[in-house]
């Protein structure tokens, strides 16, 4: 599988989102947090979650438990550091927030591919660690100790401005609201426009009970995003006891359920509520 430092295209990128590991029901942290006592595996499972923040903070979070491990063991841990400087001066590549964008630098960020932010050159001399954020004071006096003090302290992004504007210029190409609407088809008001939401991490999909996704749907339609929150009230104000259904069952607002229900659901499945609240 591609890993994000090597990225050189905009199908690289898309690819890298469609290959994102499933975590299930667990969140991006506590899927990568299973490995927490195997740093090495840790480390190689958070490289998968670049360059999303939490992939840049569990990495160095593994290299450290790493360095800590040759150290104990009197090892040679200056790759290692090394590959931690790496992940924190990629990560200063990007502001705060983007003014020309308008958006948070992140954004434009992780849709820019990794090759181009990876291959920048790095002259600690010049990078030095103060403005690198990633970077604890631990780290820092562990630099000094191999490099020495460097000449300068200061962050990718202030090093080299033409690239992070090559990046504005991408995102505004490829994946800026106009961008990405000058892509997609018109849709007409009609039920068939509802389409399954795309770019969902899987922390955020939701599941049912023997643990079947749930399809999330948007529409671009104002009145038919209405509908579509009314019917999903109506539909959970189903999901009752028997006892509160027979409270209900004149009730205006359940007439109003049942005739959505009727018109969406199976036959079947209608006749069935109908004959549970006629028991209650």
């Amino acid at each position: 599988m591609m890993q994000w430092q090597d990225e050189k295209s905009v199908e690289d990128v898309i690819l890298r989102e469609q290959n994102r590991p499933d975590t299930g029901f667990l969140s991006w942290s506590n899927y990568i947090k299973q490995h927490k006592d195997d740093a090495p595996l840790r480390y190689e499972v958070a490289q998968q979650f670049l360059p999303w923040p939490l992939g840049f903070k569990e990495s160095v979070l593994a290299l450290r438990a790493m360095i800590r491990g040759q150290k104990k063991q009197q090892g040679d841990y200056q790759r290692l550091l090394w590959r931690l400087y790496q992940l924190a001066a990629w990560e200063s590549f990007y502001p705060k927030q983007s003014d020309r964008v308008g958006e948070p630098g992140f954004k434009v960020f992780v849709q820019f591919p990794g090759a181009k932010v990876t291959g920048l050159e790095m002259d600690y001399r010049q990078l030095g660690y103060q403005q690198l954020k990633l970077l604890t004071k631990t780290d820092a006096k562990m630099l000094v100790a191999l490099y020495g003090e460097p000449q300068a302290h200061s962050t990718l992004y202030d090093l080299y401005p033409q690239v992070w504007a090559e990046a504005e210029d991408w995102y505004l190409a490829h994946f800026s609201k106009e961008a990405v609407d000058s892509t997609k088809p018109e849709y007409s008001a009609q039920p068939s426009q509802f389409s399954s939401a795309a770019g969902i991490s899987s922390a955020a999909k939701k599941y049912t009970a023997d643990g079947q996704l749930v399809p999330i749907f948007w529409s671009r339609d104002k009145k038919m995003q209405k509908q579509m929150l009314y019917i999903e009230s109506a539909t959970k104000a189903t999901k009752v006891s028997s006892k509160p259904f027979a409270k209900l069952k004149n009730n205006k607002l359940m007439a109003r359920v049942r005739q959505i229900l009727a018109d969406i659901k199976p036959r079947q499945l209608f006749a069935t509520i109908q004959a549970g609240m006629g028991r209650g």
